[in-house]
């Protein structure tokens, strides 16, 4: 994973096609796209004005109609959009700085999701309110997506305050876990060891990138719990909640497993250079730039919407 630079100087005019993990300089962008790489910029600047603007409105009526402790937490859950579309904006500009961006972005979306948990239990009134809720005698399965085979949690148990703590800290690790992934990375990558066995079981960054993998899906699976309860037993239907969770599921699941399947087809060669203009990376690249250019002002509109009479119809 690079995640800055290239293995190649700059003045070093390399075969695009040569090394599938090259990835193009700005200028090397623009020449392989031509007048469209124009159009790609203009709509990544207008996508983001748009958000940037709904998320304004949305703040101001949040500030006005809902409790000031839900506030800062709804801001962050609200904002995923926004940040998204300016982190794939800045990519456009600086191509070689994207899995940089990526992982950034992926500890954003970790510290929303735990926020999210945070608005959850706020709306129940707490972890007694919950259980209350919930019922202490109600049996339910831990084995939820994507932990649906892991044998270690219970296929039928009672929901305790330590087993709702376990899926609280299970989306409370992630910004944690990957900050240190991410540190690790650009150590090795500094001292020149990030490249060592390449795509392999001897290179470093193999297990770090599994690491960061284990740790995403395991704060999905506690995220995934308490919609899984909520929703299967119609609680805070007055918050929403079913379609706050549904948009916030969509969110995590298209966007983060869109991007690991176009990473993982590059890497096993599925996906094809542009000979003398983009590598197979570039063009990976650049799909995922489109897809998240047209899913983030979507799902941002959504959000808008779901998320704008907040507080007023309670």
């Amino acid at each position: 994973m690079q995640l800055v630079g290239s293995r190649f100087n700059d003045t070093h005019t390399p075969d695009v096609c040569e090394d599938p993990l090259y990835l193009p300089t700005t200028h090397q962008f623009v020449e392989a796209l031509g007048g469209w790489s124009y159009v790609l910029y203009t709509v990544g600047v207008l996508n983001t004005g748009i958000l940037a603007l709904l998320l304004g409105v949305l703040v101001k009526q949040l500030v006005e109609t809902i409790p000031a402790q839900r506030v800062v937490s709804t801001v962050w859950v609200t904002s995923i959009y926004l940040v998204i579309s300016s982190f794939n904006l800045i990519g456009l500009f600086l191509p070689r700085s994207a899995d940089f961006l990526w992982l950034v972005y992926k500890m954003f979306v970790g510290i929303s999701m735990g926020h999210f948990v945070d608005l959850t239990l706020g709306w129940y009134g707490g972890e007694t309110a919950m259980l209350q809720n919930v019922g202490e005698e109600t049996p339910l399965s831990f084995r939820k997506a994507p932990c649906c085979c892991c044998l270690f949690l219970p296929k039928s148990a009672f929901l305790t305050k330590n087993k709702i703590r376990l899926m609280r800290g299970s989306v409370y690790q992630i910004p944690y876990t990957e900050s240190l992934c991410l540190i690790l990375l650009l150590s090795l990558q500094i001292s020149g060891l990030e490249s060592e066995g390449g795509f392999s079981l001897a290179a470093p960054s193999m297990y770090i990138t599994i690491l960061l993998s284990l740790s995403f899906f395991f704060g999905i699976w506690g995220l995934f719990m308490f919609f899984g309860i909520t929703q299967k037993l119609n609680l805070l239907g007055n918050f929403n909640f079913k379609k706050k969770s549904n948009l916030m599921r969509i969110t995590i699941v298209i966007i983060n497993f869109q991007s690991m399947l176009i990473d993982v087809s590059n890497r096993l060669g599925w996906i094809a250079c542009i000979p003398d203009q983009l590598s197979a990376s570039g063009v990976a690249f650049l799909i995922k730039t489109v897809c998240i250019l047209i899913e983030s002002i979507v799902l941002g509109a959504v959000s808008f919407f779901i998320y704008k009479d907040e507080g007023t119809y309670m």
